[in-house]
């Protein structure tokens, strides 16, 4: 990307992870524009683009009913409310972040439920186990998933424990969603009972969906928005979940991380640079042994043009070539040669790790630890 004074950045931030297929996609593009004449109908009511983008997502994520919202965040709180309402169980389980939504604010008092009825257990699965303990008070327990601080492992075992006490998932992938394959993240890991994605779904543009059991979702049969029927947004959605099927994008997106990161974790090493790079080529996070680190890390980057998502998750494109990789592995060698005074200074603690985790995923890794040392994190980064 070029601003408006010439400088050329290459963008790892990508809309937060939403534009899987680059910037200005070239298919994208000519599908927005024809749409915006009015030949793919009106925001007003139906047109064969919704049923396309539907049975798109039905085939990709599953579900009896699919529907459509403006926003993940507006997605995720309808999906849980309506599993709330179709159960009659008052409490949500959660762990990860679902948006700029006080809904999901813990409530301060650990395992204690907010005004909302929602309880946060952080992702830890001891305190997980110990509110499945009245099943019956449970209407979902809700997960946003993260791949690069948690296991495959992590995941089987919340099915188990929610198969076990008779509990409805809710898979909140709004932000992992469709990037790393033709479908859900966790479809076969946590086999989800509902789910809404987002990111990734329309490269950028402003819709999410949800889908699930009729039973489950049944609330919300009259809900109903003009991205239901805005023909751009479902143009864009079209051919974005069309490219996704075929998963050649993930793969692209795959390969291209993977690379810039081979050459990441060479040129830190070479450097003797205590920064960790955790993830993989689709999702990836820097973890800088200290916080003074981290800042200069984040300010010599942007000094070098690579626009990282700061203290997150980066997410590089299907857009980038042999010639970005080539380009953002060159300007990383000099962002590690502009932080020669940390040089040695490691190494990265557990303080670190638990640290740069909270940043992304709003929950403590996986670790192994005892309830004190669960409390005793919770209290270090709820402070922070």
């Amino acid at each position: 990307m070029t601003d408006d004074s010439g400088f050329c950045w290459i963008d790892f931030d990508n809309a937060r992870g939403s534009t899987l297929l680059g910037h200005v996609d070239p298919g994208i593009t000519e599908a927005v524009a024809r749409a915006a004449t009015g030949v793919a109908g009106s925001a007003t009511g139906w047109s064969p683009y919704v049923d396309t983008v539907l049975e798109r997502l039905h085939a990709l994520c599953g579900g009896e009913a699919v529907g459509l919202f403006r926003s993940g965040t507006a997605a995720l709180r309808a999906a849980a409310l309506a599993v709330r309402e179709a159960t009659g169980r008052p409490l949500l389980l959660s762990c990860g972040y679902h948006g700029y939504d006080p809904m999901w604010y813990p409530s301060g008092t650990l395992l204690e439920p907010n005004a909302d009825g929602v309880v946060d257990f952080y992702f830890d699965l001891g305190l997980l186990e110990e509110l499945l303990g009245t099943p019956e008070r449970v209407a979902s327990v809700v997960v946003s998933p993260d791949h690069m601080h948690l296991s495959p492992d992590w995941y089987r075992e919340v099915r188990r424990l929610c198969t076990r006490a008779g509990v409805v998932v809710v898979a909140d992938e709004v932000k992992v969603g469709l990037r790393y394959g033709p479908g859900l993240s966790t479809a076969e890991l946590l086999a989800p009972d509902v789910w809404a994605v987002a990111k990734g779904m329309a490269n950028g543009h402003a819709v999410s969906a949800v889908g699930g059991p009729r039973a489950l979702l049944r609330p919300l049969k009259e809900v109903s928005f003009t991205s239901f029927f805005e023909p751009t947004i479902l143009a864009a959605a079209d051919v974005t979940l069309r490219r996704v099927a075929t998963g050649e994008p993930q793969q692209a997106v795959r390969e291209a991380g993977e690379r810039f990161l081979r050459h990441a974790r060479k040129a830190l090493a070479d450097a003797s640079l205590p920064v960790e790079i955790v993830g993989d080529g689709t999702f990836f996070q820097f973890v800088p042994a200290s916080e003074e680190l981290e800042e200069d890390f984040y300010r010599a980057a942007d000094a070098e043009g690579l626009l990282f998502y700061e203290g997150d998750n980066q997410a590089v494109s299907a857009a980038f070539d042999d010639a970005v990789l080539t380009d953002a592995e060159q300007r990383f060698t000099r962002v590690c040669d502009r932080l020669s005074r940390h040089a040695g200074s490691g190494p990265v603690s557990e303080a670190a790790r638990y640290r740069v985790a909270w940043n992304v995923m709003d929950g403590l890794r996986e670790a192994e630890r005892d309830r004190e040392a669960t409390e005793g994190w919770l209290a270090r980064l709820l402070d922070d």
